[in-house]
């Protein structure tokens, strides 16, 4: 009897001890509260549009971004000075990344990018009104690339439930990809290619659960320094490097993405 009165009475102990615990760790916290308005730097000026929080502070992310386009000569209208053309290619792209929340509503993280890009040419001539016309058969191309970035993001969550926001992100990564061009049966003849690029890209995110979002982010705007080294046999048969500014709207560069919350 005695024996259970003491495990009882260090039972007892323990959880008072738990309780106070928890309210000394739980005092100056204040509430998180999604899709509350957020209030400007400068509050003397009036606001015409309404930032609501989206992303707290402190908060964790771990997504993963999808890309995947395919291309038939049969379905393209944009080949029009290409007769009796028969080509096709694809892309596949992925970059799981991870993401901190060092203030609310705005994030820095880091991603890691593969791509990879088949490519054929059965058959294809070009006439430019009757002046020229050439031909090419068999040409295949096959590119594969690795790299990293890092990347500040901004939210502007949309509405008062936290569910809705757009975003935007200023990325500077490197790129290293190999390219393999060739007719009929493979040669050894290659490319390499490095890139360092600045690049602003704008998106969409959506809350379909507390926890998880899915998003869509497309790249406007960048600018690029890029290294290409042509290669055969081993030995360096050309090198070139070039600066490119672009603002442009292109599908290949969307991007869906589904991303964990913690």
């Amino acid at each position: 009897m005695m024996r259970t009165m003491r495990i009882l009475a260090a039972l007892c102990l323990m959880t008072a001890y738990v309780t106070v615990f928890a309210q000394n760790e739980g005092k100056g916290r204040e509430t998180i509260v999604l899709g509350g308005e957020m209030t400007p730097k400068d509050t003397t000026k009036e606001r015409r549009f309404k930032n609501h929080l989206i992303a707290p502070k402190g908060e964790w992310q771990c997504g993963l971004s999808v890309m995947y386009a395919d291309f038939s000569s049969n379905n393209s209208e944009f080949m029009l000075l290409l007769q009796g053309l028969d080509a096709n290619a694809s892309m596949l792209r992925l970059a799981p990344e991870g993401a901190y929340t060092f203030a609310d509503n705005h994030a820095v993280g880091a991603r890691f990018q593969y791509t990879a890009l088949n490519g054929m040419v059965d058959a294809a001539t070009a006439d430019l009104l009757g002046n020229l016309s050439m031909s090419v058969e068999n040409v295949n191309a096959q590119s594969r690339s690795m790299g990293g970035s890092v990347f500040q993001r901004t939210y502007v969550g949309l509405d008062r439930f936290g569910r809705v926001g757009i975003f935007w992100d200023y990325v500077l990564g490197y790129t290293r990809s190999k390219t393999h061009f060739y007719t009929g049966d493979a040669s050894s003849a290659y490319s390499l290619n490095n890139k360092i690029s600045l690049n602003f890209a704008p998106g969409i995110i959506y809350f379909p659960m507390n926890n998880v979002s899915i998003q869509a982010c497309i790249s406007l705007a960048g600018l690029s320094y890029t290294n290409v080294k042509a290669y055969e046999n081993g030995q360096v048969t050309g090198i070139r490097y070039a600066w490119k500014a672009h603002a442009s709207l292109s599908l290949l560069d969307l991007s869906f993405g589904l991303t964990v919350h913690l």
